[in-house]
């Protein structure tokens, strides 16, 4: 298994998950987060989330084209 193999399975993981907890209901992501402590409010967390996410999905369609490219060539 290549590097990008499982650097692909982990981000696809991981964006999965991120995924499933940003709900577009705000109770809910209140709810999920609450526990952890990660954040100081809801609003700050769904901003970072959304952040977090936007750099997955870029990752993951930059892996992409490169399995993209690499299978062409």
């Amino acid at each position: 298994m290549t590097f990008f193999s499982l650097f692909s399975i982990l981000l696809n993981i991981l964006l999965i998950l991120i995924i499933l907890i940003r709900s577009p209901n705000e109770q809910s992501l209140q709810e999920n987060l609450i526990p952890f402590k990660l954040f100081e409010s809801s609003r700050r967390a769904e901003t970072s989330i959304d952040k977090l996410l936007q750099i997955l999905t870029i990752l993951y369609f930059t892996i992409a084209i490169c399995y993209v490219i690499g299978s062409y060539f």
